[in-house]
This record gives C-alpha cells, sequence and structure tokens, in this order.
C-alpha cells in the first residue's frame, strides 16, 4: 500500500492523507475512488489541478517493484525520445501484467508519438476495458479522432471524459468553454 501526502486547500488534505492501495486493476481502492469523486465533482480548475496529480500517482504505481522498474526505464526512454527503447520495455511490462491498465496506457501515448494512430485506439481500448474512468486515455482517443478528423468520435471521447474529469483542456474541441454547460 502506498501513501500519498500532498499540501492541498482543506477539503483535498484527507483525501491525500487516505492510503492509496494500487490494484492490477484500479477500481475498487476507497482512496482512489475518492479522488476521482472529488475530481468530477471539482468547482474550478484550480481545484481540479490539485487531484488529478494524486490520480496520475496512482495510475503509475505499477502493481509491484519489478513492474515499476520496467514503467520507470519506459518512461526515461520515452523522455529521451527513444520511442523504440520506451515500446521495448511498455511490450515487456504489458506482456507480463496484461491487467495493468497504465502499462496500456503508455503504450498508447508512445504509439501516439510514432503516428501508430491504429495502435494506439487498440491500446485505449485495452486501457478503457481496465479503467473506464482513464480520463488520459479517453482525452487522448479524442486527440487521436480530432487528428484524424474524426470530429464527431473525437467529441464523443471528451464528452465521455468530461465526466471524470470537467476542466480536460481537450474540452476545446467541444468549442464549449469551461465553466458552461455541455
Amino acid at each position: 500500500m502506498t501513501c500519498r501526502i500532498r499540501l492541498l486547500g482543506p477539503v483535498l488534505a484527507v483525501l491525500a492523507l487516505t492510503p492509496v492501495a494500487v490494484p492490477a486493476q484500479q477500481g475498487g481502492d476507497e482512496g482512489y475512488e475518492a479522488l476521482l469523486a472529488a475530481l468530477a465533482d471539482a468547482g474550478t480548475p484550480a481545484e481540479a489541478q490539485t487531484i488529478v496529480p494524486l490520480i496520475w500517482d496512482v495510475w503509475l504505481t505499477a502493481p509491484d517493484d519489478a513492474a515499476q522498474e520496467v514503467l520507470d526505464a519506459a518512461m526515461a526512454r520515452r523522455s529521451a525520445y527513444d520511442f523504440a527503447g520506451a515500446l521495448k520495455h511498455l511490450n515487456i511490462l504489458i506482456e507480463t501484467y496484461p491487467d495493468y491498465a497504465e502499462g496500456w496506457n503508455q503504450r498508447a501515448t508512445v504509439l501516439f508519438l510514432v503516428g501508430d494512430y491504429e495502435g494506439s485506439l487498440a491500446d485505449v481500448d485495452e486501457v478503457l476495458k481496465r479503467e473506464p474512468r482513464h480520463f488520459g486515455a479517453l482525452a487522448g482517443r479524442a486527440m487521436i479522432y480530432f487528428q484524424q478528423g474524426r470530429l464527431p468520435l473525437a467529441q464523443l471521447s471528451v464528452r465521455k471524459a468530461l465526466t471524470v474529469h470537467p476542466f480536460l483542456a481537450e474540452r476545446a474541441i467541444l468549442d464549449i468553454p469551461a465553466g458552461q454547460e455541455l
């Protein structure tokens, strides 16, 4: 179990001190569920931005130390623009831990970066099978559809993502300012 501590507003301080277990498939943990609920209920972009990093911390915490090493190596390769190296590590992570949603999401991201939109979309589908509230995957799917000129599908994906994270930047695909009704 991992405990995350962040300096947040008074309402979120309790959430930050809640132990966050990281199961292979997200969903059953009370601290994680509380973070998602708080994000969905965020009243301002600033409030949402205090919660989002905590959710990413959960997602980026692999199921065990061995998986974490592989994920960290993949992220380092991606940061160095060594996409082939990142993919090598992510393929290993997915083969070894197929239920870990973030392994699929990180590979979807790398595939997007190298222009393999269809491969990225396939991996996004795998992420969403494991965690349908993964706003990063939903937003990523929207960006791919947008790049492909498939605006109605992009907008549909953004609308789904906004049910989880109401202040995503990808909201601009809808051409509706933040704070206004969809």
